[in-house]
């Protein structure tokens, strides 16, 4: 969306266009050194920390830097204000061993952070589908029979271990990538090693494992570590060996032992805290916190709010605590779902161009992204965010309280089908209300706020 906008704005302004995205699908529609050299602006609409290349890249570009909801919001006023807007792209220059990047202060720790999700979210959606897809064979009556002597093992179980690797790897990998998000990819394989490391409870000797909070730990320590030592000035013959040789050892060495003795004992007893308090919340605590979580999912559609609540709710997975993520695998879908079918049931409450794009917000909705929904929230905000907001709390309450667990992220609604939410009923009950409670309260919240504005411009014209 925010591709799009970047691209429809900067042409109706006269300019020509690049646009690359980094997501989930890697890079597309890579910009080429030739056509950022020639560019006269260049907008960095950032949804996590920018790479050591990335920095080299626009390094001594007029920029404009910002993140991807402001980018939505203000596209307008940033194309009519570009050269007023734009600053030259400057920062503390850092040697790698014959190039030089660029450190920013693009980001903050929730951009490391969703960074590292960023990366682990394939190996547990592909890993959550192959154990999803195992599970289903065996329930219609395929063998799950290990490897034994004189046995091949059956494809069922094949594809549930294979599975099981994704989830095994998947914290590791997000340490890996914080780290880098903040160090770049000399802080890569040392974080990786040790949140390894800190998710091995036999290897530790521990009960559990650091689980999500050792990887945060881990990768934000090592990310900092590996990006002090590259300030620190060698010989020019020994510049080379700093990004593949000596960050990677020393921070291998020190934090190795760091986590075996300290950071991983420490983070898995947190952890095994945590869980215990989680499983002994009475209930009536446990369904006021699980408003909260839903409230939160639907607040900001993505933005930091809605982070931290679906950061909080996926790092219980690894644990084997489902019924948090269970919540995000509900409230995410509401908010465009919501405005899709609120369009069709009370159109005159939006304009053309609201009831054009609700077809993609239901699809995409649908999916489990809440961005299509920010359009709708922007051209109305105090109605359409009270009515996500309260809809996503009851819907978080009704998931809690009918026990609906969620096992890895997926594709939206049909996740039940394919074996990643439980119980698949409690689900789409859950979804029902929640989907019939957010399209009721922005109708009314809706109506009410127009007929205020009619009511405020009648009266300043009078």
């Amino acid at each position: 969306m925010v591709a799009e906008a970047i691209k429809t704005k900067g042409e109706a302004a006269g300019f020509e266009v690049h646009v690359e995205t980094q997501g989930a699908n890697g890079i597309e529609n890579a910009l080429t050194a030739q056509q950022i050299k020639d560019a006269e602006y260049v907008i960095l609409a950032l949804g996590k920390g920018m790479s050591d290349e990335d920095r080299v890249r626009f390094d001594g570009k007029k920029i404009i830097e910002l993140s991807v909801s402001k980018a939505l919001k203000d596209m307008d006023d940033i194309m009519a204000h570009l050269d007023e807007k734009a600053e030259f792209y400057r920062a503390t220059s850092v040697d790698l061993g014959g190039r030089t990047s660029k450190q920013t202060s693009v980001g903050g720790i929730m951009s490391h952070l969703m960074a590292g999700v960023s990366a682990a979210l394939p190996f547990v959606i592909g890993g959550g589908l192959l154990m999803a897809i195992g599970s289903i064979m065996a329930q219609f009556g395929a063998p799950m029979v290990e490897p034994a002597e004189g046995q091949v093992a059956s494809i069922a179980w094949v594809l549930n271990e294979i599975g099981a690797l994704g989830f095994s790897f998947m914290v590791p990998v997000m340490g890996g990538w914080i780290a880098q998000s903040i160090g770049g990819k000399p802080a890569l394989a040392p974080a990786f090693i040790c949140s390894y490391l800190a998710n091995s409870p036999k290897i530790l000797g521990t009960s559990t494992s650091a689980g999500f909070l050792g990887a945060v730990l881990i990768g934000l320590l090592i990310g900092h570590f590996a990006r002090a030592m590259k300030s620190i000035n060698l010989p020019k013959n020994m510049q080379g060996l700093m990004g593949f040789l000596i960050i990677p050892f020393v921070s291998v060495l020190i934090f190795g032992l760091l986590t075996y003795y300290v950071i991983g004992p420490v983070a898995a007893g947190v952890m095994d805290a945590l869980v215990t308090m989680l499983k002994n919340v009475p209930p009536e605590a446990k369904l006021g916190a699980a408003f909260l979580v839903g409230a939160m999912l639907a607040f900001d559609m993505g933005g930091p709010v809605n982070k931290a609540a679906w950061f909080f709710s996926f790092s219980l997975v690894s644990t084997g605590i489902y019924e948090w993520y269970g919540i995000v695998g509900v409230v995410t879908l509401l908010p465009p779902m919501a405005a899709a079918i609120a369009t069709w049931v009370k159109p005159a409450l939006f304009t053309s161009a609201e009831r054009d794009a609700a077809w993609p917000a239901l699809i995409v909705g649908a999916t489990t992204a809440t961005e299509p929904a920010i359009p709708y929230a922007l051209a109305a905000p105090l109605p359409m965010i009270s009515a996500n907001v309260l809809a996503g709390g009851i819907a978080g309450v009704v998931s809690m309280a009918l026990g609906v667990q969620r096992l890895s992220p997926g594709i939206g609604v049909f996740d039940p089908l394919l074996g990643l939410i439980t119980p698949a009923w409690a689900y789409y009950i859950a979804l029902g209300c929640g989907l019939v409670l957010n399209i009721v309260f922005i109708i009314i919240f809706k109506s009410a706020w127009l007929k205020r504005r009619e009511a405020a411009n009648a009266s300043a014209d009078a």
